[in-house]
């Protein structure tokens, strides 16, 4: 009569590999490629996805009639844009003076532009769409070869679908996508309305992020990160940005606490002692400061911030203080980098600052492409922090959600002006 033998595993010699990932994640609907990491040769882009359709089984390649250079340029030129043409638009009456009883900046002092004159409105919206249509489609898909007409195709008609997409930019061009546009269907209600012109947005469509085009996704880390009775959140922050309360960044810090363990930080020194920290077990990091650009010789200038002490962060800083990842306790938190600054130069590395928090373990970083009004910027925040501090949604589904929101209710396009890079699927774990 057979027996079964007890047996017991004293040794895992694939080290784990055999196990399946903690979290189960979710494949985009359509996934865009964009090789640009030569200068001198034109961009490489690639798409696949359930969403569009195969060709001979292979996904879609093209090689585009555009230089890197030239993309980084007219992406510089789209954020220049947003900051003249919208955020510090000043409106003036008939003789070109600044208009009277009216409010000074509306479109950067106001949430809510519901108030505004439709047909002022709708002229602004129209020039930013124009310049996100250019963009993506003179710029970057521009051309009249067969190969680069029928990808531009398969492209346009994915993306106009009426069907929100979960789509992700695998790329080495860090641009602005949720601020890019569709273009101008034949059918469009020229009405004085803007409502017609959001549904033209990327960020308004679909849920996107984007993702580094030369990083290596890691190895899912399934080990548990030590018990907690609530999930740990910092405020790392410049108390004297708004120090007169013009906006709602107190009600951030509130909920901030009421959503978990509050830590907060307000100098260089407590953030890289807690970098430093093996220990560290944030689930969100919050960033409400001031940050400005500086270049090391021929390198783009890049995002430095600045805590109530004024002593610069910059992506060394946070480097040099961050373990090993293989001697920390798993630190996956997700990054909200709500950096205002001065000045964005058309060179700049946007993506700069985010490596160094992928490096430090971020499953993903949100933060705006533009110079973002303060009184803006602190809605926002207070709005996804409540949201994703519930653990009920991802930080994609949150964001995409915003962007409808203020488009929707306030008639407000800057939450398309906020992008992802990585993160879709994070989602804040919350104990029972």
């Amino acid at each position: 009569m057979a027996h079964e033998l007890p047996t017991r595993v004293t040794h895992d010699p694939s080290l784990g590999f055999t196990r399946l990932p903690r979290h189960v994640i979710r494949h985009p609907d359509l996934v865009v490629g964009l090789d640009a990491r030569r200068e001198d040769e034109p961009v490489q882009a690639r798409m696949y996805g359930p969403a569009v359709p195969s060709l001979s089984g292979s996904e879609h390649t093209v090689t585009l009639n555009v230089r890197p250079r030239e993309v980084r340029s007219v992406a510089a030129r789209l954020r220049q844009v947003w900051k003249d043409e919208f955020v510090a638009l000043q409106p003036v009456d008939e003789a070109g003076r600044p208009a009277v009883g009216r409010t000074p900046l509306p479109y950067a002092s106001l949430v809510d532009l519901t108030g505004r004159p439709p047909a002022e409105l709708r002229a602004v919206l129209a020039r930013l769409a124009l310049d996100g249509t250019q963009l993506l489609y003179d710029v970057l898909l521009g051309g009249e070869s067969e190969e680069l007409k029928l990808f531009r195709g398969f492209l346009t008609d994915v993306l106009g679908s009426d069907r929100p997409l979960r789509v992700r930019f695998h790329s080495d061009l860090y641009l602005p996508w949720p601020m890019l546009c569709l273009p101008a269907a034949p059918d469009e209600d020229p009405g004085p309305g803007p409502e017609s012109l959001f549904g033209r947005f990327l960020g308004y469509r679909h849920q996107l992020e984007h993702t580094g085009g030369n990083a290596y996704a890691r190895v899912a880390d399934d080990r548990d990160p030590p018990p907690r009775s609530a999930p740990t959140v910092s405020l790392n922050h410049d108390t004297g940005v708004d120090a007169q309360g013009l906006t709602r960044a107190a009600d951030v810090a509130t909920a901030l606490a009421d959503g978990g363990d509050l830590v907060e930080r307000t100098t260089r020194d407590q953030l890289e002692r807690a970098l430093g920290d093996t220990l560290l077990d944030e689930q969100l990091m919050y960033f409400w400061c001031h940050g400005h650009f500086t270049a090391s010789g021929d390198e783009p200038p890049y995002l430095v911030l600045k805590l109530t002490d004024q002593r610069a962060i910059d992506a060394h800083s946070l480097r040099a203080h961050r373990p090993p990842p293989h001697s920390c306790v798993p630190f996956r938190p997700f990054v909200l980098l709500n950096a205002c600054y001065a000045g964005l130069p058309g060179n700049a590395d946007l993506a700069y600052l985010g490596r160094a928090l992928f490096d430090a373990g971020a499953s993903g970083i949100l933060g705006p492409q533009i110079e973002m009004p303060q009184r803006f910027a602190a809605e926002y925040a207070l709005a996804f922090v409540t949201r994703y501090l519930t653990g009920h949604e991802t930080a994609g589904d949150i964001a995409h959600a915003l962007s409808r929101h203020f488009a929707d209710t306030c008639h407000n396009p800057l939450g398309f002006a906020y992008a992802l890079h990585s993160g879709m699927d994070s989602r804040l774990e919350r104990t029972a």
